[in-house]
């Protein structure tokens, strides 16, 4: 391959790609919710129009099953809602048995200093205290240690503290109702984590359909058809949005007038004005049409605040109200 052939092909695809950033795209939402009102309108449509144009690959019955999919997996995550109700209850217990065993090991560890030590010395490592004496605060740590504590009384049963309960079988009681504890909590959390991974993964399969709709409706149909607004989607061939103007000023040049300028936006092939007299307007009102990137806002009322505002608009549509001004007439 040549240099030259090769820096012409870079120009074409750069410019192809450059061409593309100016005409509209259809993005397809990950957000599941909203994914579902877009597929229903697109089930709908191809109900309307699918014979028409022809849609072969993309039907209502598997366009369907997709939303069904979802719609039973969203409403198992919805479900599962009780479910995380019932972990964080889960939680409180598991906390509420970690703070009795720290108990348990606290009170069970100073009676045995007599015996092991003031000072911390590896004979502390019998009741499962390794290179410290402190005692941990998580059901995970905590858990072998009552083993460990289990284990020395049952070899010294004669260190035990029936009394204050300090015992090998209450060491196992505790490890039996904290291992129970912690199952529960993480059942209840694989269970979501579940339900979320169904949820997912019909989400994806159905993006992918919608994704697949699209392909097969850019294949039938001219970019500028207008049977592609009834699938919900955007045509193809259509400009892209403009940007939203920047920089947006406005003065008062006068009593009850308004001079306005703004930075130009991409894509725009002219400005629409809007204002909001406060108190008068619940919405923002259109004015004015310029194609320049300065107006003229005249007979306003008189000492009224108004906010004013500027769009872009194009073949493809409109864009965003830019940053609203705030002017108080006189």
């Amino acid at each position: 391959m040549s240099s030259h052939w090769k820096q012409g092909t870079e120009v074409r695809v750069s410019k192809q790609l450059k061409e593309k950033d100016n005409i509209m795209d259809n993005p397809i939402t990950e957000n599941p919710s909203e994914l579902l009102g877009s597929a229903v309108l697109v089930k709908t449509a191809i109900e309307e129009f699918g014979a028409g144009i022809p849609l072969v690959q993309n039907t209502t019955a598997n366009v369907g099953a997709d939303i069904d999919a979802l719609t039973t997996a969203v409403n198992s995550v919805e479900t599962g809602k009780t479910a995380l109700t019932a972990l964080t209850a889960s939680r409180l217990v598991e906390e509420a048995i970690v703070e009795v065993v720290r108990e348990y090991m606290l009170v069970g560890r100073d009676m045995l200093k007599p015996h092991l030590g003031r000072e911390y010395n590896p004979a502390y490592e019998a009741i499962g205290l390794v290179g410290t004496s402190a005692v941990p605060y998580t059901g995970i740590e905590l858990q072998p240690i009552l083993q460990n504590y289990k284990a020395f009384f049952t070899g010294h049963p004669l260190l035990e503290d029936v009394g204050h309960n300090i015992t090998a079988a209450h060491a196992q009681e505790l490890y039996d109702e904290l291992l129970a504890a912690r199952t529960d909590v993480n059942t209840k959390s694989t269970q979501l984590q579940i339900l979320r991974g169904l949820r997912n993964a019909a989400t994806k399969k159905l993006r992918k359909r919608m994704r697949a709709v699209l392909n097969e409706l850019d294949f039938a149909l001219d970019p500028m058809d207008a049977r592609y607004t009834a699938f919900g989607f955007n045509k193809p061939g259509a400009q892209a949005l403009p940007e939203i103007p920047a920089n947006l000023m406005a003065i008062l040049i006068g009593p009850n007038a308004v001079a306005m300028k703004w930075n130009a936006a991409s894509r725009a092939e002219y400005y629409r004005v809007y204002k909001r007299v406060i108190g008068v307007d619940a919405e923002p009102v259109a004015v004015g049409s310029p194609a320049d990137l300065d107006f003229t806002l005249e007979n306003l009322p008189a000492n009224a605040t108004v906010e004013v505002y500027i769009s872009a608009v194009n073949s493809g549509g409109e864009s965003a109200l830019s940053e609203k001004v705030t002017i108080v007439t006189h």
